[in-house]
């Protein structure tokens, strides 16, 4: 599986500090999973003292993350 982060998920995950490991993690194992009306894909899970909410679709290679956001801040 391939992750291909947005340039904007690359800005806030520099303040966040998730692992690429953590975002797959949340990805294929989710604690929340839901659609957007616009077809994107929102995972949420708890990962330590973080709880990751990822917005991503998924394409032929891999997934495209749009954008990460850490709930707890």
């Amino acid at each position: 599986m391939e992750l291909k982060l947005s340039r904007h998920a690359k800005n806030r995950n520099r303040k966040i500090e998730a692992t690429i490991f953590e975002i797959a993690e949340c990805i294929e194992n989710p604690d929340s999973h839901y659609l957007q009306d616009n077809g994107r894909e929102v995972a949420i899970k708890a990962l330590g003292n973080k709880l990751l909410k990822i917005v991503f679709r998924q394409s032929l290679a891999g997934y495209e993350i749009i954008t990460i956001i850490d709930r707890n801040q």
